[in-house]
């Protein structure tokens, strides 16, 4: 309860909508993995901060992608860091509504980065772009679904060589202890060495996550 009136605060201080628990059973859903996706649970700023601390500081080239971007909260919040453009792929209309919404109101004075956008899609069949990447990932889906991610990205790494890095935290269901393992048999990421998450107050949920970063040559 602690957790949610913090984010709903942090909502009205920055004039927007990100707070909440949303279930996808009623919502319109691209695609055809509905019965595979998660609810859309928004990041709490002190956890995002505290995962971010793994990246390099330089990040002015870098493109940051939510795989499951929901009303946008984690695309505002990589929005305070120098990233070149900031994308959220999302494939419940409503919640990509919404979180075009927020973009336009966002009122931070911290923003760095603005090239914010929402592709309304399931990520299963996105295209990732031919630039350097950070990629997260918020236990958005099943297994099943991530392979598919996993393997297209993958696939635009060996077009395309770049700098990646893939974030992956969950909260519930234990997904990490499968993508971790998922990640690091592919034999193309590297695992970083991340300290254990600590409980915020702000968080709904501690997470558990994982940070990779591309081998040289994919």
């Amino acid at each position: 309860m602690l957790a949610d009136r913090l984010a709903r605060k942090w909502d009205r201080r920055h004039g927007v909508d990100t707070a909440g628990s949303i279930q996808l059973r009623a919502l319109n859903i691209v695609g055809p993995h509905r019965a595979m996706g998660n609810e859309a649970v928004c990041t709490s700023p002190r956890t995002f901060d505290f995962i971010m601390k793994s990246l390099p500081r330089d990040l002015h080239n870098h493109t940051f992608i939510d795989i499951g971007s929901g009303k946008s909260r984690t695309l505002l919040l990589a929005s305070r860091y120098p990233f070149a453009e900031i994308i959220g792929v999302e494939f419940a209309r409503e919640l990509v509504e919404i979180a075009r919404s927020n973009i336009e109101r966002l009122s931070d004075p911290t923003q760095k980065c603005r090239a914010l956008s929402v592709v309304e899609a399931d990520a299963a069949a996105y295209d990732f772009p031919q630039v350097p990447l950070v990629v997260y990932f918020y236990n958005p889906f099943s297994k099943d679904v991530f392979d598919i991610v996993l393997k297209n990205l993958l696939s635009s790494l060996e077009r395309h060589p770049r700098d990646c890095f893939i974030i992956y935290g969950s909260s519930s269901h234990r997904a990490i202890d499968w993508a971790r393992p998922t990640i690091r048999e592919t034999g193309n990421f590297r695992e970083l060495s991340v300290p254990a998450m600590p409980s915020f107050l702000d968080a709904v949920r501690t997470i558990d996550y994982a940070v990779f970063q591309v081998q040289a040559a994919v």
